[in-house]
């Protein structure tokens, strides 16, 4: 589908295209998402530049996702969407900018497109050219990161009170292994979270690098280069909050298999102290449990008593043992 929008009104016009369309005066932005290629190549006759590939735009190198053709300029970067999912992924997301307009080439739908929409209907300065379109969008995307790292930074609060509120002895014991293993898997998806999110920043990092020379180099409003300077700062500050929660959730995710450690190692002690405990009666019980001919005990009128009470001593001697050592 494309989109074009331009300013009208002191309000973002949004106009729906098709492949014979001709391009409407004053537009700004261009966007297309799943395009067909007639559509691809109604956007290239229009604006005389060539669509990057979907296959071009999945590829890690710098050279592939930032380059000039002409007086275009070519920036790819990992937009993060579907944060609220259990599935959060990043789609490519591909900006042009062109003298005539700012082009964006995207196959998924991120909220931050969305937002950045609702935003220009209000303020009429973030759609008055293509750079202030393109920067926009570009703060819409930091935003929106922002948005989720703060809430991933909310989730690993929670699983940290679920994992050190419990302020006795008796609550750590009495604390139910179904809740850490819970926990396990909340810190295993804020993980991949801030992952996609760091990826994310990085290739924002990048990109906004280009865009700034870019801009010096082609005569780019000082509005626009001040823009980005702020956006440069804010996408750092983010990297540094999304590694200090990598760090964080990397802290959390030992401690909390380390409580699950000890809860299993409990058990296992437990097991371990009730078979010591019995092994010594088994013992007893077993010798007089043969049946050799010349057993002195077996002709004894009170030989089946003393055997009890000598294996109810043998437990219980172990028993004490153990309690006044502190084992148990």
């Amino acid at each position: 589908m494309i989109t074009a929008y331009l300013p009208q009104g002191g309000q973002l016009q949004r106009i729906v295209l098709t492949p014979d369309s001709t391009l409407p005066s004053g537009v700004v932005w261009i966007d297309l998402l799943e395009p067909t290629p007639d559509e691809e190549k109604a956007v290239e006759r229009l604006l005389e530049l060539e669509m990057p590939t979907r296959e071009e735009m999945q590829e890690i190198e710098i050279s592939s996702r930032l380059y000039r053709e002409g007086d275009a300029s070519y920036m790819t970067a990992n937009i993060l969407y579907q944060a609220e999912t259990p599935h959060p992924q990043t789609t490519a997301v591909t900006f042009m900018r062109t003298p005539k307009a700012v082009v964006t080439l995207r196959y998924a739908d991120p909220l931050s497109f969305r937002q950045f929409v609702a935003r220009a209907q209000r303020q009429q300065s973030l759609s008055s050219t293509p750079d202030a379109v393109l920067c926009g969008l570009l703060d819409s995307i930091v935003d929106r990161a922002a948005d989720v790292l703060e809430s991933a930074g909310k989730d690993l609060d929670g699983v940290s009170r679920n994992i050190f509120g419990y302020g006795t002895a008796a609550e750590y014991e009495s604390a139910d292994e179904m809740d850490l293993e819970d926990a396990v898997r909340k810190l295993g998806r804020v993980e991949d979270l801030t992952s996609r999110i760091r990826d994310s920043l990085v290739s924002l990092t990048r990109l906004i690098a280009f865009l700034t020379l870019s801009m010096t180099e082609q005569r780019g409003t000082k509005e626009a280069r001040q823009w980005l300077k702020t956006l440069s700062r804010d996408v750092q500050s983010l990297n540094e909050q999304a590694a200090f929660l990598a760090h964080k959730g990397n802290f959390l995710l030992d401690a909390t298999l380390g409580l699950i450690n000890i809860q299993q190692t409990k058990i296992i002690k437990i097991f371990s102290v009730a078979a010591t405990v019995f092994l010594p009666p088994t013992l007893i019980a077993s010798i007089y449990g043969m049946n050799f001919e010349h057993m002195p005990e077996l002709s004894w009128p009170i030989g089946y008593p003393m055997a009890l009470l000598l294996m109810l001593a043998s437990a219980v001697l172990p028993y004490w043992w153990f309690k006044r050592k502190g084992w148990l």
